[in-house]
């Protein structure tokens, strides 16, 4: 009967995590629609911004990286909690997320750390 809660708990994880992922794939939506039908074009163009360059290179980075990332990643079976894990599908999918979202962060780091120290004003003059 131990082995019941955990299940019980088990599956309530699974759904909030199910929830979660209804709830962000909604929030990507809105936010796509939102940002097509409210484009700030002139604000962009008076600051010298490339608004849009940016924003492919960023989606079009990504998407490579995830690519790159999960072709690249281990399908070596594992043996957790005595399953053993097989699917050559799912572990390279796995892989590549984890590793694809380090390499992610690692980059956002860098970049907050860049945009911290003021180089780029500096190399202006400003």
């Amino acid at each position: 009967m131990a082995n019941m809660g955990g299940y019980i708990l088990a599956e309530v994880m699974l759904w909030l995590m199910y929830a979660i992922l209804l709830l962000a794939l909604i929030a990507v939506v809105a936010s796509a629609v939102h940002s097509l039908r409210h484009r700030y074009d002139s604000i962009a163009a008076s600051n010298r911004v490339p608004r849009k360059t940016i924003a492919w290179g960023v989606a079009g980075l990504t998407v490579l990286l995830l690519l790159v990332a999960c072709l690249a990643g281990s399908s070596q079976p594992l043996l957790i909690n005595g399953i053993s894990y097989t699917d050559r599908f799912w572990l390279k999918a796995t892989d590549g997320l984890i590793v694809s979202s380090l390499v992610l962060i690692v980059i956002a780091a860098c970049f907050v750390v860049y945009g911290m120290s003021g180089i780029n004003r500096k190399l202006k003059g400003k």
